[in-house]
Formats: C-alpha cells, structure tokens, sequence
C-alpha cells in the first residue's frame, strides 16, 4: 500500500483543532492546579505553603505564555497554510484552464 505525506486542507485543519483542544486542556489543568494549591494555602498559611503559591503562580504564568501561546500560534499558523494550499492549488488550476487550446494541436 503507498503511503503518502501529503495533507489535504481538511487535515491540517482537523490537526489545528487538535492543538487548540490540547491547549484548552493544559489550560484547565493549569487551572486545577491552581485551585489545589489555593486550597492548600488557605489550610496552610506557612511559609512553605507561601512559597508554594508563589512559584506555581510564576510557573502557570510562564507555561501559558510559552505553551499555550506557541501551541495556539501554531494552530493558526496551520490554519493559515492550509488556505494557503487551497488557494495556491485553485490559482494553479485555473492557470492551466487558461492555456489557450491551440496549445494542445501539436499532439495531433
């Protein structure tokens, strides 16, 4: 069975949705995260647990702004080419419709 590496417009896009559904996801995890550890410090008020609330902030923040935004960019970016491909293939097509027919006389 040949195999082939292209992708068709409704397959990027279908993995472009993929990526914003993962993205989705981390960010609710993040969420989560966040709540337990809100959840612990109101428990808690040590400076460990101070501590704790602190650089899980920091690091939520940091995971959002790297992951999620490269995650999210790249899903548009996917998005982007695959109309890309499509428009370039409709120019392409329309540019061989064009080809004037007395072109074709040499093959009779």
């Amino acid at each position: 069975m040949a195999h082939s590496t292209q992708l068709n417009d409704s397959e990027i896009n279908a993995q472009a949705a993929r990526h914003e559904e993962t993205a989705d996801n981390v960010n609710n995890e993040l969420d989560n995260l966040k709540r337990e550890v809100e959840a612990t410090l109101a428990a808690s008020g040590s400076a460990a647990t101070r501590a704790l609330s602190s650089v899980t902030n920091d690091w939520v923040e940091a995971v959002r702004k790297t992951v999620l935004d490269n995650m999210r960019a790249m899903a548009a970016s996917m998005r982007k080419e695959a109309g890309a491909q499509v428009d370039a293939d409709s120019d392409n097509t329309q540019s061989i419709l064009n080809v004037p027919m007395d072109t074709a006389d040499f093959l009779r």
